[in-house]
């Protein structure tokens, strides 16, 4: 009998699901929306690396699919070293990266979203100088990628979503409602 009520429960909620980047009652697929987003980033180290990693999210690493989304987005960036040694040196600094991001549609200029994301990731340092560049570069490349992460996911939810709302009738069943 449980077994049954599981079954039941299963069927009855199997509807109700939409998979997030599938294609849905001729609706664009999420993926498709994703491709045609071009990326603004400031410039510097950190944001050319914040644009490829978007670009690589959206659509494999190439420009936009045809122009429809603009996503611009401004980063600030921190450090903060912690005294964890004897010497009075910082042992391990943490570095901050937030970006606040606004998609907008090219084609009336009108703001979709918008968000921020935060990633805090942290290094050691070490006597040697090289060490401790390298391992600040690693930081920022670890940053930048959760912070891609992050925006692609929100983006992804905002269009999944958008996708379900309901929209005005066009055409011939728009003049028979009238």
């Amino acid at each position: 009998l449980r077994r049954l009520a599981a079954v039941l429960l299963a069927l009855g909620l199997a509807g109700c699901f939409r998979p997030m980047y599938g294609e849905l009652n001729g609706e664009p697929a999420v993926v498709e929306q994703l491709a045609r987003i071009n990326v603004h980033v400031g410039d510097g180290r950190v944001g050319q690396g914040l644009r490829n990693e978007l670009l690589y999210a959206f659509n494999g690493g190439g420009e936009a699919a045809g122009s429809g989304y603009k996503l611009t987005v401004s980063i600030q960036q921190s450090t903060e070293g912690v005294i964890l040694q004897r010497s009075g040196e910082a042992g391990t600094t943490f570095y901050e990266l937030r970006a606040k991001f606004t998609l907008s549609d090219t084609n009336t200029g009108r703001v979709l979203h918008g968000g921020s994301a935060v990633s805090r990731t942290s290094y050691d340092r070490t006597g040697q100088i090289f060490a401790n560049q390298r391992a600040a570069l690693d930081a920022e490349n670890r940053a930048v990628k959760a912070v891609a992460r992050s925006i692609r996911t929100r983006i992804s939810g905002y269009f999944a979503i958008a996708n379900q709302a309901p929209r005005a009738p066009q055409g011939p069943e728009a003049r028979q409602g009238s």
